[in-house]
């Protein structure tokens, strides 16, 4: 019978790597009281930026076009930094924007913490332009650039929901006023991130705005009531976590609405095709299987990769999942075709 902090498949060094990282989850809860202005989350690093690769920041105003769904009395929409990872310096691509993917990524941090220019994002980012350029350069077409937008972290009162989605909403507004291509936009996003992508797009399709090419997720924590997960003791983050982040997040609004669970949106033959990666050592894996099984039955094009005894954040562990990589690999292979 095997210990439940590993498995089988998982190698001495993984199972040590793994039960570290559960260890400090485990230690994590959400703080409130202070968030970052906004001048502090637009500071672009000096130093940790791997060569070959550049960071630009610019501001995203607050859109005109934020449907009536996320308005707030309370909570107004305001600027918004989104950070541009690129291989080239960004005035390289300010003549080539018709043709060039772009892939509009929420960050994961269980939409209280973490930052588009967090070590661990711009190593992730990195390895995502990798694999982006080798797929675009096969195919002769201009490198592909991420942007990343720093929204408003559910720490303070007049940062809870909807501050988040209306960030996103003016983030992606901003790269169609630049002139990018909606259907070379690929909204992409990880654990709470990839949830909030959904959620983006569903409310995109409620707007005067065009619909994203593709949509790209990374285990979504999709279903903020959480009674499709499991409590899966091999995994890095317990349930708990989840439960408290979400409260806080949320504040009175109600989780079994399709603008906090992704699950539950009412999706049509129309919604962009969809890649679902996640894990099946995963607390959260189901809703995953749920987006996917919900676009499909809408008559929609989605596709679905269970990685066999994978944790939640594989896709940030290159150096304990090997299908870390892959996974990226995919996500080129989906936009770039």
């Amino acid at each position: 019978m095997s210990s439940p902090l590993t498995l089988p498949t998982w190698t001495p060094a993984q199972a040590a790597a793994l039960h570290g990282i559960r260890t400090a989850f485990g230690a994590f809860g959400p703080t409130f009281g202070q968030a970052q202005s906004l001048a502090e989350r637009a500071q672009v690093p000096s130093e940790g930026i791997p060569e070959g690769i550049h960071i630009s920041c610019e501001l995203a105003l607050p859109s005109p076009r934020i449907p009536a769904s996320i308005h707030s009395t309370s909570i107004q929409p305001g600027q918004v930094p989104v950070f541009f990872y690129a291989n080239t310096p960004s005035e390289s691509f300010a003549d080539a924007k018709n043709d060039v993917k772009v892939i509009l990524h929420a960050h994961g941090g269980g939409n209280v913490s973490g930052h588009p220019t967090e070590q661990r994002f711009i190593a992730f980012f990195s390895r995502m332009l990798h694999a982006l350029g080798k797929k675009s350069g096969a195919h002769g077409s201009s490198a592909p650039i991420i942007a990343a937008p720093s929204y408003r972290l559910a720490t303070i009162a007049e940062n809870l929901f909807p501050a988040l989605l209306q960030d996103l909403f003016s983030a992606y507004h901003h790269l169609i006023l630049k002139g990018f291509a909606a259907e070379n936009i690929a909204i992409t996003g990880d654990s709470a991130g990839g949830n909030s992508a959904l959620v983006l797009t569903y409310i995109i399709s409620q707007s005067t705005l065009p619909m994203p090419g593709h949509v790209v997720l990374f285990s979504p924590t999709a279903d903020l009531t959480f009674t499709t997960s499991t409590s899966v003791p091999h995994d890095i983050i317990p349930l708990s976590s989840y439960h408290a982040c979400t409260s806080q997040y949320l504040g009175n609004f109600p989780a079994n609405d399709p603008l906090a669970s992704g699950i539950l949106i009412p999706f049509t033959a129309s919604w962009p095709k969809t890649l679902v990666m996640t894990g099946t050592a995963d607390n959260v894996a189901e809703s995953s299987r749920r987006v996917v099984s919900g676009i499909k039955e809408a008559g929609g094009i989605a596709e679905l990769v269970e990685y066999a005894d994978l944790t939640h954040g594989w896709w940030m562990f290159p150096h304990i999942f090997t299908q870390s990589d892959d996974g990226l690999e995919r996500l080129a292979v989906f936009v770039c075709n």
